[in-house]
């Protein structure tokens, strides 16, 4: 029965290995070393595209590294005894190399399983991971590329950057999509008018303005809301526009909170914008506020308002 490896007596023979071949292995090192930093020399000389440059450099790299384990392979092949186990130590060396370099692969390739599987996300899913927001454009096993919206616009537009993000992130970052299923999302727009303007008729008209663009979506947003709930335990059931009245500082503030498609959010806010202030603009008793401040002098009587 054959007795299982003894390491110990492997790790003698290498540093044995190693004493009595150190003058050839730096050597040779130094000489393959010295043969990849003339090929860079000579590429960022000659080589004048910046994109091809850095492929060349980068496969030197790897080639000078490749030849200098290859190189302590065979001497240390010439050196051991037949009855040496060799393989082992090309075993040992093979398995750590394969698990320090895989580490990462896995890690993206265990978030690819995630992102592909039912509650992951696909292309022309607009998603949100860690502080990067954008639609999904290609889904590959190690990386996922994203076209980037936000950033410096201030708007759920692109920025025309495209983001190439491991897929390891869905392991460790929340996932926020928002097209999954159900591609409406809730937005808001305030406003602020002033204390004497007559807010019911503010609010009244907000809701018209608002219902107008909801009657046109309304069947959509039942027809998604109710294929979500196939699959989700969602409870929320109220999709209708609606204005909350609170009381700021600087006047009264009307919320208006309706629904509106993903990728048409900032379109429909400029449009439900532009017809507030066209509305409010015929209405003599209605004015929007900003901050303000009045002083009255002591014992003086304030004015009427």
């Amino acid at each position: 029965m054959n007795s299982s490896p003894d390491w110990q007596s492997l790790y003698r023979l290498f540093l044995n290995f190693i004493q009595q071949e150190a003058v050839g292995l730096v050597i040779v090192t130094g000489l393959i070393l010295l043969a990849g930093h003339i090929v860079s020399s000579t590429v960022n000389r000659y080589i004048q595209e910046d994109k091809k440059k850095l492929a060349i450099n980068k496969w030197t790299r790897y080639i000078t590294i490749f030849l200098i384990v290859m190189w302590v392979l065979i001497l240390y092949n010439s050196h051991i005894q037949e009855d040496t186990p060799f393989y082992l130590f090309v075993i040992s060396i093979l398995i750590a190399g394969i698990a320090i370099s895989m580490r990462d692969i896995f890690s993206n390739f265990v978030g690819w399983l995630v992102v592909i599987s039912s509650k992951g996300f696909k292309n022309g899913d607009r998603i949100k991971i860690g502080t990067v927001m954008g639609d999904v454009i290609d889904v590959g096993i190690v990386r996922t590329i994203i076209a980037e919206i936000g950033g410096w616009v201030q708007a759920d537009q692109s920025t025309g950057r495209l983001i190439s993000i491991p897929n390891s992130m869905v392991i460790g970052q929340e996932v926020y999509n928002y097209t999954k299923g159900y591609d409406f999302i809730w937005d808001e727009i305030r406003v602020l008018i002033t204390f004497e303007s007559n807010w019911e008729k503010a609010e009244s008209i907000i809701n018209e303005i608002a219902m107008k663009d909801f009657e046109e979506i309304k069947d959509q947003i039942k027809e998604r809301l109710k294929r979500v709930k196939r699959d989700y335990l969602l409870r929320f059931n109220y999709i209708t526009p609606k204005v909350y009245v609170s009381i700021k500082d600087s006047g009264i503030e009307l919320a208006l909170r309706y629904m509106v498609r993903v990728r048409e959010r900032r379109t429909l806010n400029d449009s439900v914008s532009r017809n507030i202030l066209c509305r409010f603009d015929r209405e003599a008793d209605i004015d929007f506020a900003y901050p303000t401040m009045r002083i009255y002098k002591h014992g003086e009587q304030a004015p009427a308002p």
